[in-house]
């Protein structure tokens, strides 16, 4: 590593995570960006997989959202989903960055997931 390099600094959500099949919770860490999704079908899976919370029966896409951290506070964004996200209740806009508070619920497709900073 060089004098100039710096370390990548990785923050971290605290989710709840619900659906039919499974609850439960997680910390994912995120440098800059973490995708939301499911495994695709050559096998290789999102940062945030949601494949285990029956993601594919309940609307969740291979490349769903993503989360960011960007000055100080985290982010949602919907990569243009086929069943959408929600963020406590309203319908994002595709590629638009939601900034997220405390105990903020998200719905991916069916899967509802409660953010703690």
């Amino acid at each position: 590593m060089s004098i100039d390099a710096q370390p990548m600094v990785t923050h971290r959500l605290h989710l709840h995570i619900v659906s039919d099949e499974r609850t439960g919770t997680l910390d994912l860490p995120i440098a800059d960006r973490a995708l939301v999704g499911r495994v695709s079908s050559s096998g290789q899976a999102p940062d945030l997989d949601l494949t285990a919370y029956g993601a594919a029966q309940h609307g969740v896409s291979r490349r769903h959202a993503a989360f960011s951290y960007q000055d100080g506070s985290f982010y949602i964004e919907d990569l243009q989903s086929a069943s959408g996200t929600r963020l406590n209740g309203l319908l994002l806009t595709p590629r638009r960055r939601y900034r997220l508070r405390d105990s903020d619920e998200l719905e991916f497709g069916r899967v509802r997931v409660t953010v703690h900073l």
